[in-house]
């Protein structure tokens, strides 16, 4: 069991980005057990960034409107870990507004991320476009490399790629006003049920090059990455070597 402090120590070893915005995909269970548990670790992020630092945490849930059709700000659960799922219930967060792609918000720029309403995932108004510009820094816990660094899809649709498009989900949409809507948002998929999402040679090439980075902290490894630079090296990928961030599977008739 390791304490608040060993924790809050490990982060510590990670230089911020001069914005001091993380956003943290996690799996609380490869740290190892925190005294306080998630909501520790939810702290100790806190303490991380400091009051002029912003903590983004996902809330992503797919199945709510690709599949139910309907959103609630407010009470749709967050399918993305007890990290993510604790943080959103907390007095003090707020979520934005994308039905797919939300994430929590807490610190100095809770009020601009909040203001990301652009109805595609990845769009110019989008939480990922704001993280961009100001340079946050990607943080995974102890995840492999399929289940994290979420901005790789954001990177492959401002570059352009031919495996993925563009697809409108309408739904039942219930917001802060706690007025339901009928709204449309996008989602960037995968271009047919014949590409498979892989991104593990196109990462392993980042993090074997220095520019993804790890650290232990508790039990976990966790990996991190400036926003900028992530951007700037995948796009290489994106654009020359497309075949290292997916498949395509065999027909069967």
């Amino acid at each position: 069991m390791y304490s608040y402090e060993e924790i809050l120590t490990g982060f510590r070893q990670i230089p911020l980005t001069d914005s001091r915005i993380i956003l943290v995909h996690s799996s609380y269970k490869s740290l190892g057990g925190v005294e306080g548990g998630a909501e520790a670790v939810i702290d100790a992020f806190l303490e991380w960034v400091g009051p002029e630092g912003t903590v983004l945490l996902p809330n992503f849930n797919f199945q709510s409107w690709t599949e139910t059709h309907y959103f609630d700000v407010q009470e749709t659960l967050s399918q993305m870990g007890i990290i993510s799922e604790l943080g959103r219930l907390r007095p003090q967060a707020v979520r934005t507004p994308h039905p797919i792609y939300s994430f929590t918000v807490f610190g100095k720029r809770q009020k601009e991320f909040a203001a990301c309403d652009d109805v595609e995932s990845y769009g110019p108004n989008s939480v990922f476009a704001l993280f961009h510009k100001l340079n946050g820094l990607n943080v995974s816990i102890g995840l492999d490399w399929n289940s994290t660094f979420s901005m790789i899809h954001y990177v492959e649709y401002n570059v352009g790629c031919d495996h993925r498009r563009g697809k409108n989900f309408s739904g039942i949409y219930v917001g802060y006003d706690n007025e339901p809507k009928i709204k449309t948002y996008s989602m960037f998929v995968r271009k047919d049920s014949r590409v498979i999402t892989d991104v593990v040679p196109g990462t392993d090439e980042l993090f074997n090059a220095g520019i993804i980075k790890g650290v232990s902290v508790g039990d976990s490894t966790v990996h991190y990455c400036p926003a900028i630079d992530y951007f700037d090296n995948l796009s290489i990928i994106v654009r020359e070597h497309p075949e290292k961030l997916h498949k395509i599977k065999a027909a069967s008739y």
